[in-house]
């Protein structure tokens, strides 16, 4: 699962692409924020169809020279999110416990993950 590390979040922000926001950095990754409580909960953990909806940069999200344009289809008006820097978090398939990355043994139940 991927956990949103620094971001931000523009509160009601219409979609069309005619307005634009100054925003000074480029997004690493634009969602539509769908369950701002489960987000916070699981850790800023960015769920598609569950906590976040992600946007494709081109079709629904510009950045160019400091300014941001939203255009998405998913709604009107949206909390959007604004991801500059991600973290993996890896859970053993068998108990669920968080694991320090997806090919290692896991220390709750000993379970070792084939690999591919």
């Amino acid at each position: 699962m991927q956990i949103a590390k620094d971001f931000l979040i523009l509160r009601g922000i219409k979609a069309d692409g005619r307005v634009s926001l100054a925003l000074e950095r480029k997004p690493l990754k634009v969602a539509t924020l769908l369950d701002e409580e489960q987000f916070n909960r699981n850790g800023y953990g960015l769920l598609h169809n569950r906590t976040v909806f992600f946007e494709d940069q081109m079709h629904d999200w510009a950045w160019e020279n400091g300014r941001f344009r939203y255009f998405s289809r998913v709604a009107g008006e949206a909390d959007v999110l604004i991801v500059y820097e991600l973290d993996d978090v890896y859970f053993c398939t068998q108990c669920g416990a968080k694991a320090p990355a997806q090919d290692t043994q896991c220390a709750s139940c000993g379970h070792q993950p084939t690999p591919n």
